[in-house]
């Protein structure tokens, strides 16, 4: 399906960049079925996508009864005389093979990369990176992180995404107390994407601050915008030639340098990057740093391009309240870090046909879910109607 000039797609659509010989081939490859005797991978996969989408608040008990349906088995042609119980359930998504759903989100997202690839309002490809985190009473999680000063009797795990337009490209889980920081876990989540995002502006909130982060993706030639402290001590190295118009939406653009930053202990970090000082409508000093400074042509990358760009870090704080409260998030299906991690894949899975369908079909969120769920069950009354030796174009006029 090519999606030039494409107004809609519908779910039957999307279900067809999921290829079931690819699913196979991955079960094969990564040996997710090794004596498995009912809750195969590609079982598991399906019935993990069909109960994060049929169900408001996914639980264990819930896919037992979405498994045990004819229904469900019917509309992915699974045995019908298999039947399973929750506690199945949760120790199988404790010891599966995770390398089989990492390569299944790795393989539909090249798939949906390819042909839903939205064209960006800059001539920039941007990702932009953040961190969510989910909690937990502290009995119930192997490993988790725990915050702030009073000790709740919680713990946390933090997933850091990467969001190329529509879609979430990587992900990463952290789990131990030292990836609290945002320093240590978005330039690492950004530095694995060297080899396949090297094109691309990265884009992260202030939150990574350590200087040294700055360097090593300009090291690694990888763009990148953030924010900065408006307390940051920098030196001026080369005072930049501001615009004629130095208005951006609501923010007024005071100055644009390239300068050497200090880091920690007052230490000057002795590679320069742009500094450029806005302020809003209430005088409020917002300051952006990059390491672009100059396009292909050696010609000055205009501030208002370096400003549009943070402006789509929105974006993925948008994603992130959509699969919260959306796709049931904000609470653990399984407490095993395993298990945590395949409900994570198949969740962003999840994530991107919703995102494609809301994006193709002009609707919102809660519109596109709804959706997604009555046109599977569309599917599934066609199928009824045909096994029955019936026309379903009778039924669907």
């Amino acid at each position: 399906m090519t999606t030039e000039n494409l107004d809609k797609v519908t779910v039957k659509q999307l279900l067809t960049f999921i290829p079931d010989q690819s699913l196979s081939a991955l079960a094969a490859k990564t040996g997710v079925d090794y004596q498995a005797k009912v809750l195969f991978g590609r079982s598991m996969f399906y019935l993990l996508l069909y109960g994060l989408a049929e169900n408001e608040r996914t639980s264990l008990r819930s896919l037992e009864d979405t498994f045990n349906s004819r229904r469900f088995k019917l509309l992915f042609n699974l045995d019908s005389g298999q039947t399973t119980r929750y506690n199945s359930i949760s120790d199988r998504l404790a010891t599966m093979n995770l390398d089989f759903f990492e390569e299944s989100y790795k393989m539909i997202y090249g798939l949906f990369h390819e042909h839903f690839k939205p064209k960006e309002t800059l001539k920039y490809n941007i990702t932009r990176v953040d961190s969510t985190m989910v909690a937990e009473t502290a009995s119930k999680l192997e490993k988790g992180m725990i915050t702030g000063i009073k000790k709740d009797g919680r713990k946390q795990i933090k997933y850091t995404i990467s969001l190329d337009g529509l879609l979430p490209s990587s992900v990463k889980v952290f789990t131990e107390q030292a990836e609290l920081s945002e320093d240590k876990t978005i330039p690492k989540t950004i530095l694995a994407l060297v080899d396949t995002h090297n094109d691309n502006v990265f884009v992260f909130d202030r939150g990574v601050q350590n200087r040294g982060a700055y360097v090593d993706l300009d090291e690694k030639k990888l763009r990148f915008v953030t924010r900065v402290r408006t307390n940051s001590r920098s030196k001026v190295i080369e005072e930049l030639l501001l615009p004629v118009n130095r208005k951006v939406g609501n923010l007024t653009i005071l100055k644009d340098e390239w300068v050497y930053l200090y880091g920690s202990k007052n230490k000057r970090v002795d590679v320069p990057f742009r500094l450029i000082t806005t302020k809003d409508e209430e005088d409020k000093l917002i300051l952006f740093v990059t390491n672009m400074k100059q396009d292909a042509d050696k010609e000055l990358i205009p501030v208002k391009d370096i400003i549009t760009i943070y402006k789509q870090r929105w974006d993925i704080e948008v994603f992130f309240r959509f699969i919260k409260q959306e796709l049931n998030f904000s609470h653990f299906l399984s407490t095993n870090l395993n298990g945590i991690k395949i409900i994570l894949y198949m969740t962003l899975i999840l994530a991107m046909l919703i995102h494609i369908y809301k994006k193709y079909n002009n609707v919102g969120y809660k519109t596109a879910k709804r959706r997604v769920k009555m046109e599977l069950e569309e599917l599934l009354t066609i199928i009824i109607v045909k096994a029955c030796g019936g026309n379903p174009d009778i039924v669907f006029r």
